[in-house]
């Protein structure tokens, strides 16, 4: 899950001006949220939506494969996997058999980086039934068929990494980027890692990390507010505080030269250009939303046009502002597939003089206006419905410390000049701090 992909808040397509003048934090989203923060320290945030009688509800965790260490890797995403799985007072197969004859739809658990999450959507008359599942999952998890589920979760390993080309190409990116932060891993773990894991592994991550201070829960839709205070408060307020550990993360050092990993593979070519940057709280993270939408959204964004449909060098290219996550210092990174004839060298040389461009050549009035519009459209047609909404929420109270960052991103967007651009470029877009990977048939 990447930042880029939350940077969402309600805006209205009819309000959409050249230059983007709509404020994110006047459209309603800040007084319609509600706060609530129980005794032992858990945050939930709630927005009663009138409306189809549904809700959609979210718990996310400050918990993902950066609280692991080197030799210990697959805790974060192999705990998840066991949520399911039954608690002390719930059978296996009746947990998610009680979610989904009751209505659950989009019924999931997911581990990143830097978080883990529940979620379903279910009709609201079920709101308390949701948050009493939820809380036997967190509180009470059981270990059962605990080598039956690693096994599933090693060969679930095999097809999305070692049999995957993409994933596996993503994985040797990272791992030649970075060199001691905790992205350098797999969100899944390393192979030997996982087999390894115990029970009693798990059982000690998690009561390490899985307390309240480390819990946001986000509920959207039509809900009673102050019901649903006292339904949070009868099943999850009784979680003991516990210690929230201290985060202390290893600091990547500064990239000084060039480095290149190579990939074979029997699939078609792909290159990917990585460059490390920092995260938010940085105004330079803003800075390279704007960038990503100048040289990869829409045709006319400037690696579009030079390198699909004027030059035809490439199938495709794609910029993730945010890669592999946004607790960490994490990188920027182009994407394309070469297309036949065209050598990695010819379509690196063509990017690395669009990013030159960038240091030298301000960028234009228009191309601003239209990076603004796009990010807009994006923020639109993600923030769809209520599932969308108790995400982002939960998503950015995690990983920013705060979601109202989401009703202010806009505001900053727009506030991004020419100047702000050059001056990134020249700090970040450099030989010395890319790292290129190579996917070779």
């Amino acid at each position: 899950m990447q930042k880029r992909t939350y940077l969402i808040c309600l805006v209205l397509l009819t309000l959409l001006a050249p230059r983007f003048a709509v404020h994110a934090s006047s459209l309603g989203i800040e007084k319609n949220v509600v706060e609530y923060k129980l005794p032992n320290g858990m945050q939930w945030l709630l927005m009663r939506r009138a409306g189809a009688p549904v809700f959609a509800g979210v718990v996310q965790i400050r918990v993902g494969s950066i609280e692991e260490e080197a030799g210990r890797t697959g805790l974060a995403h192999m705990f998840e996997h066991m949520a399911f799985k039954g608690t002390d007072n719930i059978k296996p197969e009746e947990i998610w058999d009680a979610f989904v004859t009751n209505g659950a739809s989009n019924l999931n658990a997911y581990t990143s980086k830097d978080t883990t999450a529940y979620h379903a959507k279910m009709p609201a008359s079920k709101l308390p039934l949701w948050i009493y599942l939820n809380s036997e999952m967190i509180k009470h998890p059981t270990m059962m068929d605990f080598e039956k589920e690693r096994d599933v979760v090693l060969e679930e390993l095999v097809g999305k990494i070692e049999n995957n080309p993409i994933r596996k190409m993503d994985a040797d990116l990272l791992r030649t980027a970075f060199k001691e932060s905790p992205y350098k891993w797999p969100t899944i773990g390393m192979k030997l890692d996982v087999a390894n894991l115990k029970a009693k592994d798990l059982e000690t991550f998690r009561k390490k990390y899985y307390v309240p201070e480390r819990m946001t829960g986000a509920i959207v839709g039509d809900i009673d507010i102050e019901r649903t205070k006292g339904l949070i408060f009868e099943y999850f307020g009784d979680m003991p505080r516990g210690k929230n550990p201290p985060e202390k993360f290893s600091a990547e050092p500064v990239q000084t030269e060039e480095r290149k990993v190579r990939v074979h593979f029997d699939a078609s070519p792909r290159l990917m250009l990585a460059f490390h940057k920092p995260t938010l709280p940085s105004p330079d993270d803003d800075v390279f939303d704007v960038i990503s939408y100048i040289l990869c959204y829409g045709e006319n964004s400037r690696l579009n046009k030079e390198l699909v449909y004027e030059k035809k060098m490439v199938q495709g290219v794609a910029c993730d502002s945010s890669y592999p996550g946004a607790r960490l210092d994490d990188l920027f990174v182009i994407t394309t597939e070469p297309a036949k004839g065209f050598s990695y060298d010819e379509v690196t040389n063509v990017i690395v003089a669009e990013l030159e461009r960038l240091k030298t050549e301000p960028v234009t009035e228009s191309e601003l206006s239209k990076a603004r519009n796009n990010a807009a459209k994006d923020f639109v047609f993600q923030m769809k419905g209520n599932e969308g909404i108790a995400q982002t929420l939960a998503f950015f109270q995690m990983v920013a410390g705060d979601w109202r960052y989401v009703t202010r991103h806009l505001d900053v967007i727009n506030k991004v000049t020419a100047e702000d651009i050059i001056k990134t470029a020249k700090k970040y877009l450099n030989k010395e701090n890319m790292t290129i990977a190579e996917l070779v048939k």
